[in-house]
């Protein structure tokens, strides 16, 4: 299911990290685990298991607030609205709405870094309506695509959607994650063998450079890229990347699309 959680900034503190990726998926794990801790321990420890790779199904989009400017130099956002939402998407059915909008309503929680911070309460949540998905798709990023691929020297490449290889790769990371639904108890497996997959993008390609863990020892920078695209696979792939994300690190807020 997809939901649009819509929060309202109760602090008069108004600067975000530019990078607040990873600040807002540890938000929603915290939110996750003060309502239900078996839920979030199976959500952050465990996951859907294909293999010894775990997945975890649920991703989100970028914040959308309802007045801000960029302040590039300082690496912040100004947010001098007081409303702002974002998309949270997750591999469950309809009959789990109501436990997860309990899980997020009337909570207040503080996001930011070291630096800035900002505190905002959840004031409504809504379902979103299930798109219906065919095989031909055209979507746009409502946060950045991240595809990795491994070198030999055990170091990583991060692909921009027209290198060789970045179809492989998406798909690959979806037919896996079907796998790790089907050991679960959904009815459907595939392999990547037995699978056709065309993604063309269909206006620019924008660049984003994310930020883990910043201003710490484990701090990262990963690019992503935004794009919209059209996508040609079996429905049930479609699926699966719009409620749990395209590409990697889908629960740090990677791969979130809308349907175009």
């Amino acid at each position: 299911m997809r939901f649009k959680i819509h929060l309202e900034r109760v602090s008069r503190d108004r600067f975000l990290p530019i990078n607040y990726q990873y600040e807002l998926s540890s938000v929603i794990y915290k939110i996750i685990h003060t309502a239900d801790s078996d839920f979030a321990r199976f959500l952050h420890d465990q996951g859907y298991i294909n293999g010894n790779k775990p997945f975890r199904l649920f991703t989100f989009s970028h914040l959308d607030l309802d007045k801000a400017k960029v302040i590039p130099e300082a690496g912040r956002l100004e947010h001098y609205g007081d409303k702002a939402s974002f998309q949270f998407s997750c591999m469950v059915d309809r009959t789990a709405e109501e436990f997860i909008k309990g899980i997020f309503m009337d909570q207040e929680f503080t996001l930011g870094d070291k630096i800035t911070q900002v505190d905002y309460r959840v004031s409504h949540i809504e379902a979103l309506a299930p798109p219906v998905f065919i095989e031909k798709t055209t979507y746009r990023c409502l946060s950045p695509i991240f595809i990795r691929s491994k070198r030999p020297d055990g170091g990583e490449d991060y692909l921009h959607p027209n290198d060789e290889g970045y179809e492989k790769l998406l798909l690959s990371n979806l037919v896996s994650k079907a796998q790790a639904l089907a050991l679960a108890g959904s009815p459907m497996d595939y392999s990547s063998d037995e699978v056709a997959l065309k993604l063309k993008p269909t206006g620019k390609v924008y660049k984003k450079g994310i930020t883990i863990k910043q201003n710490t020892a484990q701090a990262s920078k990963l690019i992503a890229y935004s794009f919209e695209f059209e996508l040609t696979a079996p429905v049930e792939l479609q699926e699966i990347g719009y409620y749990a994300g395209f590409g990697n690190l889908g629960s740090q807020g990677f791969g979130c699309v809308g349907v175009k």
